[in-house]
């Protein structure tokens, strides 16, 4: 029997430490849409779990967020 994968509940694990981070630091939506160069409503489909965030687009957010990768993937396994 193959073992069931975390996969699916650390991306969204990942999604809510990106929308905290965003609003303990007031910067909004449009602003993280901006800064990828996607819409808004693009962005906030990536939020919401309905398109998938890529490591490229992660990496800028987390720039924007001023996280490092290192600090930010702490806690999630």
């Amino acid at each position: 029997m193959k073992k069931k994968s975390n996969a699916k509940s650390n991306y969204f694990e990942i999604l809510k430490k990106i929308i905290a981070s965003r609003s303990h630091k007031g910067i909004t939506q449009i602003t993280i849409a901006e800064h990828i160069n996607i819409g808004e409503s693009g962005y906030f489909k990536i939020e919401k779990g309905k398109t998938k965030l890529d490591i490229e687009r992660l990496f800028e957010i987390l720039e924007l967020l001023e996280v490092s990768p290192e600090d930010f993937f702490k806690g999630i396994k």
